[in-house]
């Protein structure tokens, strides 16, 4: 990947959020610092803008990230918390993360967690198995959907297609 100037330095946010969890990722340009999940309760929107708050404070992104179709009450919350520290939200739509790990074929979010992995080798061990007809999807994919976002976004940026 190419280098990026000092004046171009961007630390962001990268959520995958539901209405009791979230996936996130934090990138450095293209490192990637942290990832991980967080829970709270049904209905629990104090918990919940509580531990995106943290987050905010910790990374102190110049970027917040957000995959497109995140719940509304959700968005809400990180859209509060961000304008009130003054950092920009970006959606990130679904074919923007697909077109970044490009194939022939239709890549399911099981694929696109294993592509992650190799880009990033600390996760492997975190790559959840495809889920079976009747399961739910396991946890930690919301992760990996983060960091899909944050890699979507920083290839985007290196080839000038951001918006």
């Amino acid at each position: 990947m190419k280098h990026l100037r000092k004046d171009n330095f961007e630390r962001f946010l990268a959520l995958d959020l539901h209405p009791r969890s979230l996936g996130y990722a934090v990138f450095e340009n293209a490192d990637l610092l942290d990832w991980g999940l967080r829970k709270w309760g049904s209905g629990d929107n104090i918990t919940a803008r509580r531990k995106l708050c943290r987050l905010i404070d910790l990374w102190k992104p110049t970027r917040i990230l957000i995959r497109e179709g995140a719940p509304h009450q959700e968005y809400a919350i990180v859209q509060a918390l961000a304008s009130g520290s003054t950092v920009p939200i970006r959606t990130v739509k679904r074919r923007m993360v697909h077109s970044a790990f490009s194939s022939s074929r239709r890549l399911s979010r099981f694929d696109i967690a294993k592509l992650v992995a190799e880009s990033y080798p600390e996760l492997a061990l975190r790559v959840p198995t495809a889920r079976k007809l009747g399961h739910a999807e396991p946890f930690q994919i919301r992760m990996f959907n983060a960091a899909a976002i944050g890699i979507a976004h920083f290839k985007a940026k290196m080839s000038g297609r951001e918006g």
